[in-house]
């Protein structure tokens, strides 16, 4: 593992699940902010379309779901921390790190939301 830090990209080297969680969750958070954008530009709704029911439906839905698997892959993350040691407690709380990050992000962003509701 030490090796793979050194050699590969910090990027890289988090791993395709990890880095998809990470995805989908930014991906969640920008399909309703890309079609607020289109509306406002347009200056009108796109009513009963896909893009219409993934923004405003499916993409609040999947918020709470992405950010509970985003905790319990950061409370996996921390017993890792706690039984390594060296380069790989480094390259743990990195990814301790990142997770907070994106769950701050997550939480600023829909928290508005679901508190107009």
């Amino acid at each position: 593992m030490a090796e793979t830090l050194r050699s590969g990209t910090r990027l890289a080297s988090l791993g395709f699940l990890r880095l998809g969680l990470y995805g989908l969750a930014i991906l969640d958070m920008m399909i309703p902010a890309c079609y607020w954008l289109v509306e406002t530009l347009t200056g009108s709704a796109i009513d009963h379309s896909l893009v219409s029911i993934i923004a405003t439906m499916v993409a609040p839905v999947m918020a709470p779901i992405l950010l509970v698997v985003i905790l319990f892959d950061y409370v996996m993350s921390r017993v890792r921390v706690a039984d390594e040691q060296g380069d790989l407690r480094a390259y743990y709380l990195l990814i301790c790190r990142l997770e907070l990050l994106l769950i701050g992000i997550m939480l600023a962003y829909w928290i508005p939301y679901f508190i107009t509701l």
